[in-house]
């Protein structure tokens, strides 16, 4: 209840918003406030368990539960720095559409995806998910956009391409 009230005098209810993820929670709703409050009475009952296993001599029990609480603690930063990401990226979408220029959207929505990949990358490295699958997986996609950006202007911009280089050449000398 502490949490809760000290949270939602703070204003977290309007997470969600802020982030730009969804609206103000109705009446009725769970609001983010008491599910906060809820996974800190969660976090206590799990600490009070721990010890009391570990009076009873239950080590095994207690080195288990702490392991959970240790994943549970990596999955919920993880999450703040997925919820950061989706924040930077609407802010990043934003700050390129009030730029006005050419192609703004296009610019905006590429910025937006990127910002969004490295944070949902950063996120899932942090919980220890699937590392060697991240760094795969960035590996082939930057290789893959440079294959793209060549072929692209290797095949569909020879004469240009052949412009540009005429007056490169023209310039040195």
């Amino acid at each position: 209840e502490l949490v809760t009230n000290l949270l939602a005098a703070a204003g977290f209810d309007s997470i969600l918003v802020w982030l730009g993820l969804g609206k103000e929670p109705a009446e009725g709703e769970r609001k983010p406030s008491q599910v906060v409050g809820c996974l800190v009475l969660v976090a206590i009952m799990l600490f009070a368990l721990i010890e009391a296993s570990r009076i009873l001599n239950f080590a095994l029990m207690a080195d288990l539960i702490y392991e959970f609480i240790v994943f549970a603690g990596r999955v919920l930063v993880g999450l703040v720095i997925l919820a950061t990401g989706i924040y930077l990226a609407n802010l990043a979408y934003d700050t390129v559409m009030a730029s006005n220029t050419s192609q703004a959207k296009m610019l905006a929505q590429a910025a937006r995806i990127s910002v969004l990949i490295f944070s949902g990358a950063m996120a899932l490295r942090h919980m220890g998910l699937a590392n060697e699958i991240i760094n795969l997986a960035f590996g082939l996609l930057l290789g893959a956009i440079a294959v793209a950006v060549a072929l692209a202007f290797g095949l569909g911009g020879k004469e240009i391409a052949a412009r540009e280089i005429d007056k490169w050449l023209k310039s040195m000398k």
